[in-house]
């Protein structure tokens, strides 16, 4: 792939800033995704010109596009009011599976299309993460879409760096199957591992650590619940109930007041974890050392 320690340094700025300010305020403004989409997108353009790459190559960067810019700009179709008919946007984006499939039908389109097609594929990913909450963050999302622009269905090759490197023949494969991105998402996954063990002997030094519980949160006064966390004590339907996974609705206040009606005087909270500094660590992982997946077979080399 063209202009990896290109692509490998805006990453790594673009990854740094959103870490400051998700750190600061557990929120990225979208100006840092919007730049690094349309950086990534430009580096392929001009890579795609540079190997004179055929049409359909193209067409998957328009729909690409689409996608990406569509999470940024215009309003929603579906929010907490239901479905709203918006012609434009709803063209915009039944036009994508068509571009999609004429650029897979598209004469001469080559493996590069297949590449290719992990950009919308990550997009979608990450989207479906995000309302299934496995992504609790927007920025944590639209950082995974970004990096799948920045480096589509191919690793950096940075002078020594990966030192974990698959063959020549398995890398595009695996390239494709696992891409950039969801490589750097797993990496920083790994690294928050050791998280549900740290809340687990926090609880047990306060004397008291119930499971599964403990492992997600910890105990607080409920006048002084932390700013950066998730109530994890909910009333729901009149009762009492426990969300592991906080909704991303931000009804604090509100859930605050029902469980002091009901006189609860401490509750359970989960941390809002500054996920962008994990998945910048992750970033460096994967730049430097590779798919950390590779490392029982020793780089598949």
């Amino acid at each position: 792939m063209a202009f990896d320690l290109e692509r490998a340094a805006v990453g790594f700025a673009f990854l740094a800033v959103a870490a400051a300010m998700d750190w600061r305020s557990r929120r990225v403004k979208d100006e840092v995704w919007i730049v690094l989409g349309a950086v990534g997108l430009g580096l392929l353009e001009l890579e795609l010109i540079l190997h004179e790459a055929a049409p359909a190559a193209h067409i998957v960067s328009v729909a690409t596009a689409i996608l990406y810019f569509g999470v940024f700009f215009g309003e929603p179709m579906w929010d907490d009011d239901g479905f709203h008919f918006r012609p434009i946007r709803l063209f915009l984006y039944a036009a994508v599976p068509v571009l999609l499939v004429f650029a897979l039908w598209g004469a001469g389109a080559g493996t590069v299309v297949y590449r290719l097609l992990t950009m919308p594929v990550m997009i979608v990913v990450a989207h479906g993460m995000y309302y299934v909450n496995l992504l609790r963050g927007g920025a944590d999302a639209k950082a995974v879409m970004a990096l799948a622009l920045l480096f589509p269905g191919a690793y950096p090759h940075v002078g020594p760096f990966p030192i974990l490197t698959p063959s020549a023949l398995v890398e595009p494969i695996l390239a494709v199957w696992f891409p950039f991105a969801f490589v750097v998402l797993a990496s920083g996954a790994l690294l928050l591992l050791v998280l549900p063990l740290a809340l687990l002997a926090r609880n047990a030094a306060e004397g008291h650590a119930p499971l599964p519980r403990a492992l997600f949160g910890y105990r607080v006064p409920i006048d002084r619940v932390p700013e950066f966390s998730w109530l994890m004590d909910r009333v729901e339907n009149g009762e009492r109930v426990t969300a592991y996974f906080p909704r991303h609705a931000d009804d604090r206040e509100e859930q605050l007041t029902l469980l002091r009606e009901r006189g609860v005087e401490r509750v359970w909270v989960t941390p809002q974890l500054p996920f962008i500094t994990a998945i910048l660590a992750g970033y460096a992982i994967a730049v430097f050392l590779g798919n950390p997946l590779l490392a029982p077979f020793g780089g598949l080399r």
